[in-house]
């Protein structure tokens, strides 16, 4: 089913949000991947879906919830792409992978800013949480309770939010071509969707409320070697380490960092780069079998040539593996600094 664009968008300045449905999640996969062929921009790509029951993990299992999730609804071609990955318990209605602008809406993320588009709180699904914030897109309440009735049901949900015409034409035409049950297409609030990239690179702790549980969230960590980054940053790669007692332990072949704005989107204060991990490989030969950790950098002695690491060379060799092609949630930070004894960056004052 094709439906037409709905809803009137609020103010003068719109985009569009294209969103289709797909009864099989490897359709909905399908989708995304063409739509980061086509270089579509991750952070306007939006995912719900209703996730199955799923093995909360045990033992040397360090995956988090929405690793599982993503290999649970056969989406984890894409995890490393999307933006905003957060796996969702929702009262009555079970547990949601979401990602992108919607989802991040849905979740309730923020730093406490007024966010007049955006639904007052995170509520549940059935007293109409995602409703709302289908309607903050621009939906219409008759296809935004369509929607949800479908996602509850267990369908894919995929959305576009375009800025302009063009794209949201082309992106229906992507998803008619990989088999969606349903398209529609809204006006959006341009100001929605730059008080979506706020949401989107917020921290998982900080919540809206409402009666949403966040299980496990993707904080917004990039990768140096892929999205590039300061001068400083970048001189890190490549440069070996060793441990605590001056042994070769390895060399950096990443560095995580986060994008922080002390003062917020209107203070005077420029944003930071603020380097998180050093990605740390070592062992194997020829590159078979070699082995990543994300090491925090309050551990590492940055003056140092090579740079030295406080911890043992095989308490740093012990370390949960880091891996590229698995989103770095924030059950898998924690259990890195609960490993290495060391104090949460984000519960620093």
């Amino acid at each position: 089913m094709d439906a037409g664009a709905s809803g009137s968008g609020a103010g003068a300045a719109t985009s569009h949000t294209v969103v289709a449905l797909f009864e099989d999640t490897i359709d909905a996969e399908r989708a995304l991947v063409a739509l980061r062929k086509a270089d579509h921009a991750a952070d306007r790509v939006s995912l719900l879906v209703r996730q199955g029951a799923t093995d909360e993990g045990g033992g040397a299992d360090r995956a988090g919830a929405v690793a599982r999730a993503l290999v649970a609804t056969a989406l984890d071609a894409v995890g490393g792409w999307l933006q905003g990955l957060a796996s969702l318990i929702v009262p009555e209605r079970g547990t949601f992978l979401v990602a992108g602008p919607i989802g991040a809406a849905l979740a309730g993320k923020g730093d406490g800013a007024d966010t007049s588009y955006v639904a007052a709180s995170a509520t549940d699904l059935e007293s109409g949480g995602l409703i709302r914030t289908l309607g903050d897109f621009g939906f219409a309440i008759e296809e935004a309770t369509y929607l949800e009735h479908r996602l509850a049901a267990g369908v894919a949900l995929v959305a576009f939010s375009a800025r302009d015409e063009s794209s949201a034409v082309t992106a229906r035409r992507l998803f008619a071509d990989n088999d969606a049950v349903y398209i529609g297409t809204a006006q959006t609030a341009a100001g929605l969707l730059a008080e979506a990239d706020a949401l989107l690179q917020a921290a998982p702790e900080a919540l809206r409320g409402g009666d949403v549980v966040v299980a496990d969230a993707v904080a917004p960590l990039r990768r140096i070697g892929e999205q590039g980054g300061s001068p400083e940053a970048a001189a890190l790669r490549h440069r070996p380490v060793v441990d605590g007692a001056d042994e070769e332990f390895g060399r950096v072949e990443d560095v995580l960092v986060e994008n922080v704005d002390p003062d917020g989107p209107d203070g005077p204060e420029p944003e930071r780069e603020i380097v998180r991990y050093l990605v740390v490989g070592f062992g194997g030969v020829l590159g078979l079998g070699r082995r990543h950790v994300a090491v925090p950098i309050s551990l590492v002695d940055l003056a140092t040539i090579p740079l030295r690491v406080h911890a043992d060379k095989k308490r740093l060799q012990g370390a949960p593996a880091f891996d590229e092609d698995i989103p770095f949630s924030r059950r898998e930070e924690s259990v890195v600094y609960a490993y290495f004894g060391a104090a949460p960056y984000w519960q620093e004052a």
